[in-house]
């Protein structure tokens, strides 16, 4: 498959802001409904495809096995255990159990993968979306291998969400 697609690698450096909790929720619970409306679609168009015969199928979000929605978190103990959540329930559970104190990171992955076109001759679309919340050093990157307005908001509206938390400058960072 030949490709003339636009590749956009963002990073934003947001680490002036004060991770809270409450916002960190919100983040993730944005992040799962792009998911499950991802999934949505992606189930949508096989079960469209499936009343057709293979050589007539055309994709416009064909599955790909690397999409994924996860929250890492990484405790500050001396094992450095990790823990990992696939949904905002998970989220939710880790925070009512107290593993969200004292953490040396907090990741979100957000990989919305898929294929389009006729079966077997597809392009791959590939979108990253990874926030991170490390000790002074929280950035929000995007990957992608294409320019497409559902991403692109995808990335607008979590910046969006980014900027609504509360903003601390110190003498590590000042922004």
């Amino acid at each position: 498959m030949q490709y003339n697609l636009q590749e956009i690698s963002n990073i934003f450096d947001y680490s002036n802001i004060v991770p809270e909790i409450e916002v960190i929720k919100y983040l993730v619970q944005y992040c799962e409904s792009i998911y499950i409306e991802f999934i949505n679609l992606v189930n949508e168009d096989e079960e469209k495809n499936k009343k057709f015969k293979i050589e007539f199928r055309n994709y416009m979000y064909k599955k790909s096995y690397e999409t994924r929605f996860e929250i890492s978190i990484r405790e500050n103990t001396e094992s450095y255990s990790s823990i990992n959540c696939k949904s905002f329930a998970d989220f939710n559970n880790v925070i009512s159990s107290g593993h969200l104190k004292n953490v040396k990171s907090l990741i979100i992955y957000l990989d919305l993968y898929y294929k389009r076109g006729k079966e077997f001759e597809y392009d791959e679309y590939e979108n990253s979306f990874i926030i991170s919340f490390k000790p002074y050093e929280i950035k929000f990157t995007r990957k992608s291998n294409h320019n497409e307005n559902t991403m692109n908001n995808i990335e607008n509206n979590i910046n969006s969400i980014l900027k609504k938390f509360r903003v601390q400058n110190s003498i590590f960072c000042t922004k």
